[in-house]
Protein backbone atom coordinates (compact mmCIF):
# COMPACT_ATOMS: atom_id res chain seq x y z
CA UNK A 1 0.00 0.00 0.00
CA UNK A 2 1.70 3.38 -1.39
CA UNK A 3 -0.10 5.64 0.85
CA UNK A 4 -0.35 8.89 0.23
CA UNK A 5 -0.41 11.17 3.97
CA UNK A 6 0.35 13.84 6.16
CA UNK A 7 1.14 13.67 9.87
CA UNK A 8 -2.45 12.70 10.68
CA UNK A 9 -3.00 9.70 8.08
CA UNK A 10 -5.49 7.18 9.17
CA UNK A 11 -2.59 4.05 8.24
CA UNK A 12 -2.06 3.74 12.24
CA UNK A 13 -6.28 2.22 12.16
CA UNK A 14 -5.01 0.08 8.85
CA UNK A 15 -1.90 -1.49 10.40
CA UNK A 16 -3.92 -2.30 13.88
CA UNK A 17 -6.86 -4.13 11.90
CA UNK A 18 -4.35 -5.90 10.29
CA UNK A 19 -1.43 -7.56 12.49
CA UNK A 20 -1.08 -10.88 9.87
CA UNK A 21 -1.40 -8.43 7.04
CA UNK A 22 -0.14 -10.23 3.41
CA UNK A 23 0.78 -6.55 2.26
CA UNK A 24 3.87 -3.64 3.29
CA UNK A 25 3.45 0.45 3.77
CA UNK A 26 5.44 2.52 1.90
CA UNK A 27 4.44 6.39 3.24
CA UNK A 28 4.41 8.89 0.43
CA UNK A 29 4.31 12.47 2.52
CA UNK A 30 3.35 16.05 1.38
CA UNK A 31 4.34 17.16 4.63
CA UNK A 32 7.66 16.20 7.03
CA UNK A 33 6.08 13.14 8.99
CA UNK A 34 8.42 10.77 11.24
CA UNK A 35 9.19 7.52 9.95
CA UNK A 36 6.97 4.92 11.10
CA UNK A 37 9.24 1.51 11.82
CA UNK A 38 5.70 -0.47 10.30
CA UNK A 39 6.18 1.39 6.73
CA UNK A 40 9.05 0.02 4.39
CA UNK A 41 9.98 3.31 3.27
CA UNK A 42 8.78 7.07 4.07
CA UNK A 43 9.63 9.31 1.82
CA UNK A 44 8.65 13.16 1.27
CA UNK A 45 7.87 15.01 -2.07
CA UNK A 46 5.78 15.23 -5.23
CA UNK A 47 3.19 17.53 -6.42
CA UNK A 48 0.71 14.48 -5.56
CA UNK A 49 0.19 11.08 -5.07
CA UNK A 50 0.10 9.89 -9.00
CA UNK A 51 3.31 12.41 -9.19
CA UNK A 52 5.32 10.95 -6.36
CA UNK A 53 4.20 7.15 -6.96
CA UNK A 54 5.76 7.51 -10.51
CA UNK A 55 8.85 9.16 -9.46
CA UNK A 56 9.64 6.92 -6.54
CA UNK A 57 9.36 3.83 -9.07
CA UNK A 58 11.38 5.60 -11.55
CA UNK A 59 14.02 5.99 -9.37
CA UNK A 60 13.97 3.14 -7.76
CA UNK A 61 13.16 4.13 -4.03
CA UNK A 62 10.12 1.90 -4.05
CA UNK A 63 10.81 -1.70 -6.23
CA UNK A 64 7.84 -2.96 -7.36
CA UNK A 65 9.19 -6.23 -8.84
CA UNK A 66 8.52 -8.24 -5.37
CA UNK A 67 4.94 -7.37 -5.30
CA UNK A 68 1.92 -8.69 -7.55
CA UNK A 69 -0.28 -5.66 -6.65
CA UNK A 70 0.08 -1.71 -5.46
CA UNK A 71 -2.48 0.26 -3.76
CA UNK A 72 -2.35 3.82 -3.58
CA UNK A 73 -4.52 5.19 -1.14
CA UNK A 74 -5.36 8.60 0.31
CA UNK A 75 -4.94 9.13 4.18
CA UNK A 76 -8.53 9.83 5.12
CA UNK A 77 -9.82 6.79 4.03
CA UNK A 78 -11.30 4.06 6.66
CA UNK A 79 -11.97 0.58 5.91
CA UNK A 80 -15.34 -0.45 7.36
CA UNK A 81 -16.02 -3.88 5.41
CA UNK A 82 -13.73 -6.72 4.94
CA UNK A 83 -10.08 -5.89 5.04
CA UNK A 84 -7.32 -4.52 2.64
CA UNK A 85 -5.60 -8.34 3.16
CA UNK A 86 -8.91 -9.96 1.40
CA UNK A 87 -9.48 -7.02 -1.10
CA UNK A 88 -5.66 -7.95 -2.43
CA UNK A 89 -6.52 -11.87 -2.66
CA UNK A 90 -9.81 -11.18 -4.37
CA UNK A 91 -8.38 -8.68 -6.57
CA UNK A 92 -5.64 -11.12 -7.65
CA UNK A 93 -7.81 -13.97 -7.67
CA UNK A 94 -10.10 -12.40 -10.62
CA UNK A 95 -7.13 -10.56 -12.22
CA UNK A 96 -8.34 -7.22 -12.21
CA UNK A 97 -5.60 -5.00 -14.01
CA UNK A 98 -6.95 -1.76 -12.06
CA UNK A 99 -9.41 -2.45 -9.05
CA UNK A 100 -10.90 -0.03 -6.37
CA UNK A 101 -12.40 -1.33 -2.98
CA UNK A 102 -15.98 0.26 -3.11
CA UNK A 103 -16.92 3.24 -0.63
CA UNK A 104 -19.02 3.22 1.94
CA UNK A 105 -23.04 5.07 1.52
CA UNK A 106 -22.43 7.13 4.54
CA UNK A 107 -19.12 8.42 3.80
CA UNK A 108 -18.01 11.39 1.58
CA UNK A 109 -17.65 10.47 -2.54
CA UNK A 110 -18.18 12.22 -5.91
CA UNK A 111 -19.30 9.02 -8.06
CA UNK A 112 -22.34 6.87 -7.17
CA UNK A 113 -20.40 3.88 -9.27
CA UNK A 114 -17.92 3.74 -6.32
CA UNK A 115 -20.49 2.87 -3.79
CA UNK A 116 -21.14 -0.20 -2.68
CA UNK A 117 -23.48 -2.43 -4.12
CA UNK A 118 -24.47 -4.84 -1.19
CA UNK A 119 -25.97 -8.04 -3.39
CA UNK A 120 -22.75 -7.77 -5.15
CA UNK A 121 -19.45 -9.18 -4.39
CA UNK A 122 -17.29 -7.15 -7.38
CA UNK A 123 -18.85 -4.92 -10.25
CA UNK A 124 -16.69 -4.87 -13.60
CA UNK A 125 -16.47 -1.67 -14.59
CA UNK A 126 -14.63 0.97 -17.29
CA UNK A 127 -13.32 3.20 -14.36
CA UNK A 128 -12.35 3.36 -10.90
CA UNK A 129 -11.61 6.54 -8.85
CA UNK A 130 -8.43 7.87 -7.92
CA UNK A 131 -9.10 7.69 -3.94
CA UNK A 132 -7.46 4.03 -3.56
CA UNK A 133 -7.21 2.03 -6.89
CA UNK A 134 -5.34 -1.20 -6.68
CA UNK A 135 -2.98 -1.75 -10.12
CA UNK A 136 -1.26 -4.99 -11.81
CA UNK A 137 2.17 -4.86 -11.36
CA UNK A 138 2.84 -5.51 -14.73
CA UNK A 139 0.65 -3.74 -16.26
CA UNK A 140 2.33 -0.62 -14.32
CA UNK A 141 5.64 -1.90 -15.52
CA UNK A 142 4.02 -1.81 -19.35
CA UNK A 143 2.59 1.59 -18.70
CA UNK A 144 3.08 4.12 -15.94
CA UNK A 145 4.75 5.97 -18.40
CA UNK A 146 1.84 5.85 -20.60
CA UNK A 147 -0.56 7.01 -17.76
CA UNK A 148 -1.01 10.81 -18.00
CA UNK A 149 -0.38 12.37 -14.42
CA UNK A 150 -2.15 15.76 -14.25
CA UNK A 151 -1.78 17.90 -11.77
CA UNK A 152 -4.90 17.67 -9.94
CA UNK A 153 -5.07 13.87 -10.94
CA UNK A 154 -8.40 14.80 -12.23
CA UNK A 155 -8.77 12.87 -15.36
CA UNK A 156 -5.74 10.38 -14.66
CA UNK A 157 -8.13 7.78 -13.38
CA UNK A 158 -10.32 7.65 -16.29
CA UNK A 159 -7.14 7.82 -18.52
CA UNK A 160 -5.39 4.62 -16.45
CA UNK A 161 -8.74 2.66 -16.44
CA UNK A 162 -9.16 3.18 -19.74
CA UNK A 163 -5.46 1.93 -20.89
CA UNK A 164 -6.22 -1.51 -18.81
CA UNK A 165 -9.22 -1.95 -20.61
CA UNK A 166 -7.38 -0.90 -24.18
CA UNK A 167 -4.71 -3.52 -23.75
CA UNK A 168 -7.79 -6.56 -22.96
CA UNK A 169 -7.52 -6.30 -18.96
CA UNK A 170 -10.26 -6.01 -16.46
CA UNK A 171 -10.80 -2.91 -14.16
CA UNK A 172 -13.37 -3.42 -11.10
CA UNK A 173 -14.66 -2.62 -7.86
CA UNK A 174 -15.08 -5.28 -5.20
CA UNK A 175 -17.89 -4.75 -2.85
CA UNK A 176 -16.54 -7.38 -0.39
CA UNK A 177 -14.16 -4.65 0.63
CA UNK A 178 -15.29 -1.12 1.51
CA UNK A 179 -13.67 1.85 2.91
CA UNK A 180 -15.23 4.96 4.18
CA UNK A 181 -13.94 8.71 2.82
CA UNK A 182 -14.33 10.37 6.48
CA UNK A 183 -13.44 14.01 5.15
CA UNK A 184 -16.15 15.87 2.51
CA UNK A 185 -14.46 16.80 -0.66
CA UNK A 186 -13.84 20.35 -0.61
CA UNK A 187 -12.37 22.05 -3.71
CA UNK A 188 -11.20 24.98 -1.50
CA UNK A 189 -9.41 22.63 0.65
CA UNK A 190 -5.10 23.20 1.01
CA UNK A 191 -4.38 21.42 -1.83
CA UNK A 192 -7.20 22.87 -4.11
CA UNK A 193 -5.85 26.40 -3.09
CA UNK A 194 -2.09 25.44 -4.19
CA UNK A 195 -3.76 24.31 -7.24
CA UNK A 196 -5.38 27.49 -7.91
CA UNK A 197 -2.03 29.70 -6.94
CA UNK A 198 -0.37 27.68 -9.65
CA UNK A 199 -3.39 28.51 -12.21
CA UNK A 200 -4.30 24.90 -12.17
CA UNK A 201 -8.09 24.18 -13.40
CA UNK A 202 -8.96 20.80 -12.62
CA UNK A 203 -11.91 21.11 -14.81
CA UNK A 204 -9.45 21.73 -17.39
CA UNK A 205 -7.53 18.88 -16.67
CA UNK A 206 -10.33 16.77 -16.55
CA UNK A 207 -11.36 17.57 -19.98
CA UNK A 208 -8.16 17.67 -21.35
CA UNK A 209 -8.22 13.76 -20.62
CA UNK A 210 -11.38 12.74 -21.59
CA UNK A 211 -10.95 14.74 -24.99
CA UNK A 212 -8.43 11.80 -25.89
CA UNK A 213 -10.66 8.86 -24.49
CA UNK A 214 -13.09 7.25 -27.04
CA UNK A 215 -16.94 8.91 -26.03
CA UNK A 216 -18.08 5.19 -25.03
CA UNK A 217 -14.91 5.93 -22.20
CA UNK A 218 -16.47 8.95 -20.85
CA UNK A 219 -18.89 8.23 -18.59
CA UNK A 220 -18.15 5.57 -15.66
CA UNK A 221 -20.55 2.23 -16.21
CA UNK A 222 -21.13 -0.78 -15.40
CA UNK A 223 -20.35 -3.53 -17.60
CA UNK A 224 -21.35 -6.38 -15.51
CA UNK A 225 -22.31 -7.28 -11.69
CA UNK A 226 -21.19 -10.72 -10.16
CA UNK A 227 -22.48 -12.07 -6.88
CA UNK A 228 -22.18 -15.10 -4.76
CA UNK A 229 -22.80 -18.82 -6.16
CA UNK A 230 -25.49 -20.49 -5.20
CA UNK A 231 -28.81 -21.65 -5.70
CA UNK A 232 -30.12 -17.98 -4.89
CA UNK A 233 -27.52 -16.47 -6.86
CA UNK A 234 -30.13 -15.31 -9.93
CA UNK A 235 -32.16 -13.55 -7.59
CA UNK A 236 -29.31 -11.86 -5.86
CA UNK A 237 -28.21 -10.78 -9.22
CA UNK A 238 -31.31 -9.14 -10.11
CA UNK A 239 -31.53 -7.12 -7.02
CA UNK A 240 -28.59 -6.15 -7.39
CA UNK A 241 -28.70 -4.39 -10.80
CA UNK A 242 -32.36 -3.28 -9.06
CA UNK A 243 -29.50 -1.49 -6.73
CA UNK A 244 -27.16 -0.25 -9.03
CA UNK A 245 -30.33 1.55 -11.27
CA UNK A 246 -31.70 2.89 -8.54
CA UNK A 247 -29.02 4.36 -5.75
CA UNK A 248 -30.10 7.78 -6.11
CA UNK A 249 -33.90 6.70 -4.97
CA UNK A 250 -32.55 4.64 -2.62
CA UNK A 251 -30.26 7.24 -0.97
CA UNK A 252 -33.50 9.44 -0.69
CA UNK A 253 -35.50 6.91 0.91
CA UNK A 254 -33.33 6.39 4.00
CA UNK A 255 -31.90 9.74 4.37
CA UNK A 256 -28.22 8.99 2.96
CA UNK A 257 -26.13 12.02 2.09
CA UNK A 258 -26.07 13.15 -1.77
CA UNK A 259 -22.86 14.57 -2.06
CA UNK A 260 -22.52 14.89 -5.80
CA UNK A 261 -24.49 13.65 -9.16
CA UNK A 262 -27.90 14.83 -9.04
Amino acid sequence: MFMRTGANGLYPRWLAQEPERNWDLFLSCYTPTPADPAAIATETGGYNKLEHFRDCVTSGRLDLSPYRQVLLADDDLDLTVGSLSAFFAQADRLGLTVSHPAQDWSGYWSLRIMLRNPLAEWRETNFVEIMCPCFDTAFLARKLADIPVTRSTWGSDYAFSHLARAEGGRVGIIDTAVIRHVKPIQASGAFYRKLAADGVVPADELNAILDTLPPIERTPRVIAIHVRPGHLAGLRHGLAGLVEKKKRDIMKLFGHRQDRED
